[in-house]
């Protein structure tokens, strides 16, 4: 059964009052195996955050809501900004989106894909216009986030070493006139 239409989701900036909705999902265990794997607490987030919600970094971060209610987490920034990012990836152009849904009842129903893909067009590639390809990485044994990201038409590129582990690096054209198809969204 199909739980998404894209219509449905529907995308906010992350503000300081959603910061305890933020730490609650990254010590979700799922959220922790792969996106936040080392403790954090509420006052961890405000001082990793703040400076994103403040605008004193050129990453721009969303919160995903279906209605009324948060369900993911989503940034992107340009590769540029980032030069040791740019370094470790060996990736100067483009942009880089990272994202998790938070939410555990939003699981394996299509709600991650439909949210990566509405991110791509409404929000990460108009924000950064002159870019052209967008990038996201993944640790191979994630393979919930390697499916969501194929299903949006990020295809593998190469592997590169993070802190030691390894893990995918993904590439998706702008121009790619991508959507889901409706069977691709009945997981994930």
């Amino acid at each position: 059964m199909n739980n998404f239409a894209p219509h449905q989701i529907e995308f906010r900036p992350l503000k300081e009052s959603d910061f305890p909705t933020l730490a609650a999902w990254l010590v979700q265990p799922h959220v922790g195996k792969f996106y936040q794997k080392s403790p954090i607490t509420r006052e961890d987030v405000a001082l990793e955050y703040g400076p994103l919600v403040r605008g004193e970094e050129s990453t721009i971060c969303h919160l995903a809501f279906s209605g009324a209610v948060p369900f993911a987490y989503l940034q992107c920034y340009r590769n540029a900004d980032y030069p040791a990012w740019a370094d470790i990836i060996s990736v100067n152009d483009g942009i880089s989106v990272d994202f998790f849904v938070g939410e555990p009842t939003f699981l394996h129903r299509g709600f991650g894909r439909g949210a990566l893909a509405e991110y791509l067009l409404r929000i990460a590639f108009p924000w950064f216009a002159g870019e052209t390809w967008a990038y996201i990485a993944h640790e191979l044994t994630n393979t919930a986030a390697v499916q969501c990201s194929r299903a949006v038409g990020f295809r593998p590129l190469r592997t590169f070493l993070e802190e030691g582990v390894e893990l995918m690096l993904f590439r998706r054209s702008r121009i790619e006139d991508f959507k889901p198809k409706k069977d691709e969204l009945n997981t994930s």
